[in-house]
């Protein structure tokens, strides 16, 4: 998973490959403030390997989580940058 850190702006571009397992319902991107210990916001973004979201990249700290049918949830992965 990666972070576009080509464009300087206050939105934030993350992609990853999405995974073929037949119970994918699909992802979620979480983050937190940089201070924060736990992840304190969740988006549901549906089952794409890439969100745009209005947040800066510079302000908290992003993740993505595979979502099961069943509700159950993966542990997020940090992105990496890629510029």
């Amino acid at each position: 998973m990666v972070v576009d850190t080509t464009q300087l702006t206050n939105q934030t571009t993350l992609r990853w490959q999405v995974g073929t397992e037949p119970d994918l319902a699909g992802y979620e991107v979480v983050w937190r403030e940089t201070t924060a210990p736990d992840w304190q916001r969740s988006l549901p973004v549906g089952k794409t390997g890439s969100v745009t979201v209005d947040l800066s990249k510079d302000n908290v700290f992003f993740g993505v989580r595979a979502v099961g049918a069943g509700g159950h949830r993966s542990p997020a992965a940090a992105p990496r940058p890629q510029s």
